[in-house]
């Protein structure tokens, strides 16, 4: 989206023109659109000046939500002065540039991306927050903070505000008020799946794994096809141990349910909690059931790996066969 120069965001900048393009031009850039990643990286290094081919380079890694901060410096610091080249495009790549710039400490190119943008959105509440990263990038955490305070006066549901104090708070370690704040941003906007997950890896880092848990039930709710989710959830709970055990090689089950193939961490995490069971007794748990579980994942492990890594699967097999020896005890 490109920004706007009002209070809003999402809108075509205004006093700006579309630049007519040419026949070749215009196919060369349908072309490029169409390709994958590999093939517009390869088709940008192979012409390094070529601004239709960074263009839609640049276009993908934003459209795609990749984060390839070198690549995007490296062919967006030639855009940054082709304001015509490319028409309203131009905005956005500069706030694209803005960030990548940011990512990989090139600090004159980034001021110089924001400077732009400032200039042509005085008012935009886009730019301020971007004027905030900034600050957080300097280390100046109290006056982004204060930018942000400022612009949640004029708009207390701003989400992207929002979080940016959770940035700030986390870029400071301070992951308690971090947590809280996270859970405060959760109360009023509870089907954001990346704030659940956010708030996830926040008690993970503080060893709250029973909250982590409640976390990514939520987020199981929101995607129940994600297998991924549910591996992660079954980690969780195999880290609670004792009565979570059994709860933990559902989900590592259910996960395989829905990835079958190359799931090399539910499988390694099925055949766990199947080996976890010989220690902590669970009536609900039937012993056949799990030697067969851990049969399954035995066999599907050594073919994974039989396939894709043969060197570590003789390191692999031992340990299975040390599980496989104390569930058949």
């Amino acid at each position: 989206a490109t920004l706007r120069s009002t209070s809003g965001e999402g809108a075509s900048p205004p006093g700006t023109r579309r630049r007519r393009r040419g026949r070749g031009e215009a196919v060369t850039m349908a072309t490029f659109a169409i390709g994958d990643f590999e093939e517009l990286r390869v088709a940008a290094e192979r012409s390094p000046r070529s601004v239709p081919a960074a263009q839609a380079l640049l276009k993908h890694i934003r459209m795609a939500k990749m984060r390839e901060s070198e690549m995007v410096v490296r062919h967006g610091s030639k855009l940054v002065e082709r304001q015509a080249a490319l028409g309203d495009e131009y905005w956005s790549v500069l706030e694209q540039v803005f960030l990548a710039a940011l990512d990989v400490d090139e600090r004159s190119l980034a001021q110089t991306c924001l400077q732009a943008l400032n200039e042509q959105f005085p008012e935009s509440t886009r730019v301020k927050r971007l004027v905030g990263i900034s600050r957080e990038a300097m280390g100046k955490y109290a006056e982004a903070e204060e930018i942000y305070k400022g612009m949640l006066e004029e708009n207390p549901a701003n989400q992207l505000v929002l979080k940016r104090q959770v940035c700030v708070l986390k870029a400071q370690n301070k992951i308690p008020a971090a947590i809280k704040c996270l859970n405060n941003y959760l109360k009023q906007f509870q089907a954001d799946a990346n704030a659940w997950q956010e708030l996830a890896d926040l008690y993970l880092s503080v060893s709250k794994y029973e909250a982590a848990a409640f976390c990514y039930e939520e987020l199981v709710l929101a995607n129940p096809t994600s297998h991924i989710n549910h591996c992660r959830l079954g980690e969780i709970y195999y880290t609670l141990g004792g009565k979570h055990i059994a709860k933990a090689r559902k989900y590592f089950a259910q996960s395989l349910e829905l990835k079958k193939t190359n799931n090399a961490r539910a499988l390694h995490g099925l055949a766990a909690c199947c080996h976890a069971n010989t220690t902590f007794k669970d009536r609900n748990v039937r012993a056949d059931v799990t030697a067969a579980l851990h049969e399954y994942a035995s066999e599907e492990l050594a073919k994974l790996y039989s396939e894709q890594s043969p060197t570590l699967l003789p390191k692999v097999e031992a340990i299975l066969e040390t599980q496989r020896a104390a569930i058949e005890k």
